[in-house]
């Protein structure tokens, strides 16, 4: 077991150093009661050999209220991605009747599985798929009931360094009951345009400390920002200056 939550960590070093193979979106974050919660990640692979996985839930971290990994469904179970293409993975979550309000989560395991080595018509072996022995995790978070997201900004201020660039701080508070929210940040612009970032995921009760620096604009362009749902992308909460 312990050797299986060191595939997190293995996880984070893949995304950061671009390696042959990525996952987008890196979470879940859906409601799975009131019919369930469904969504696609597209699975990436960057390198010039076949890479072929085979996928398996496991139970999560157990940090939050519970393991899920026996209510998620996915399809296909082994995934093959050709060199230098992209393939989909479906996943389908609902609760059993009765779960109590809150966050669940799994792992979903992708492990790699050995493809033969291609043969010509003259019987020449062409170059060989991937064979390295990779297993990545990623942890998926679902939760159940109307947990409406609510993100409060307090203390937005806006200054300029000394290059003049806009420079953007702000807190987010999460009170949302009983989950966590993965969210974006817009940088109102007085024209309606805005540019976007996107934050990460923060934790029930949790306050975040941001400061934003924008190459392209300056204090006096700024009027606002504005807080978005990473799953839904429905505006979660605006504050103008």
């Amino acid at each position: 077991m312990q050797n299986f939550f060191k595939g997190v960590f293995l996880f984070l070093v893949i995304f950061k150093f671009s390696f042959s193979f990525q996952i987008a979106p890196t979470f879940f974050e859906k409601r799975m009661d009131a019919g369930g919660g469904y969504q696609e990640f597209i699975l990436y692979n960057n390198s010039d050999k076949t890479q072929r996985f085979k996928v398996t839930a496991f139970p999560g971290t157990g940090g939050y209220n519970g393991h899920m990994d026996k209510w998620i469904e996915f399809n296909p179970k082994i995934i093959t991605i050709k060199p230098k293409s992209q393939s989909t993975l479906k996943v389908y979550a609902k609760s059993p009747k009765g779960t109590p309000e809150g966050e669940y989560s799994t792992f979903l395991n992708f492990r790699s599985v050995p493809v033969p080595d291609l043969v010509k018509d003259d019987n020449k072996s062409m170059a060989p798929a991937a064979r390295m022995g990779l297993s990545v995790n990623m942890e998926v978070i679902g939760y159940v009931g109307n947990l409406k997201p609510k993100l409060d900004i307090t203390n937005l201020k806006v200054s300029e360094n000394e290059a003049g660039k806009a420079v953007i701080t702000f807190n987010v508070k999460n009170n949302t009951p009983k989950r966590g929210i993965w969210y974006s940040i817009e940088i109102m612009k007085g024209n309606e345009s805005f540019e976007s970032v996107e934050k990460g995921r923060i934790s029930i009760g949790e306050t975040d400390e941001i400061k934003l620096i924008s190459e392209d604009l300056r204090k006096g362009d700024v009027v606002g920002i504005r807080l978005r749902d990473s799953s839904t992308y429905e505006e979660i909460s605006k504050k103008e200056l």
